[in-house]
């Protein structure tokens, strides 16, 4: 029975946060020209990109709220039902951004999705670059600051309690699985990204969903913790 519940539970949240990559993906994409805007952050070509992009990214980023919930409390029971305790550090850093997690992820994707919204309704309306940055520069720092900072609150207390209990083997899986976390998988899209830029590829949107499928592997990673849980309880029943 604890077998099948944490495969129903980390399913969802892999399939959850996966999606929410794909929601990444909607939002970093970005037609071909334009002129930049917000330092680069966008540019004007964002008028072309079709509404629902920005609509479904947002309701992807909700349901990897839920996800969150539903797999945070699991993953900290698998901690728990590993030996580890909850007095100790590394314990309490992994539950601290656990419970930030799901309010970080639909806050933080809300804002992202409102922000292109309002953006890209401006450029329709017809507001030149020049002006557009001088509205939106201080408005989109301002809004978007506190989100990003929330983020690394979570990514790096989660990602470093995780390495630190996958490296240790508490969590009695390989230390392949030590890649499965947010901050390792945005390093890796983040690289493989800079190599798709100077390569000249356009898609190097596609390594926006990093750190989101970090959270999703990491999923993967629990279920297989709890399942070497299940096999090691059924043979303490059978010496017993």
């Amino acid at each position: 029975m604890m077998k099948r519940k944490y495969e129903i539970i980390f399913i969802f949240g892999f399939t959850a946060l996966f999606l929410c990559g794909i929601g990444d993906w909607l939002i970093g994409y970005e037609p071909p020209g334009g002129t930049p805007l917000i330092f680069g952050i966008s540019s004007t070509s964002i008028a072309d990109v079709p509404v629902w992009f920005y609509i479904v990214s947002l309701g992807f980023g909700i349901l990897s709220g839920f996800g969150c919930m539903v797999f945070g409390p699991a993953m900290v029971e698998v901690l728990e039902k590993n030996g580890i305790s909850r007095e100790t550090k590394m314990f309490r850093l992994f539950r601290f951004g656990m419970k930030s997690a799901p309010l970080m992820f639909v806050s933080f994707h809300a804002a992202c999705c409102i922000v292109l919204l309002l953006i890209q309704a401006s450029l329709h309306a017809g507001l030149d670059v020049k002006t557009a940055n001088d509205v939106f520069l201080l408005s989109v720092a301002a809004s978007l600051l506190p989100f990003v900072i929330w983020c690394f609150l979570c990514d790096i207390p989660v990602t470093v309690s995780y390495v630190y209990f996958v490296l240790k083997g508490e969590l009695k899986i390989s230390r392949f699985f030590v890649i499965c976390c947010p901050l390792m998988m945005s390093i890796l899209a983040k690289v493989i990204g800079a190599v798709l830029i100077a390569a000249g590829s356009k898609l190097a949107f596609l390594t926006a969903c990093g750190e989101s499928w970090g959270w999703a592997s990491m999923c993967l990673a629990f279920l297989k913790a709890g399942s070497g849980i299940q096999k090691k309880e059924k043979t303490d029943m059978v010496q017993g």
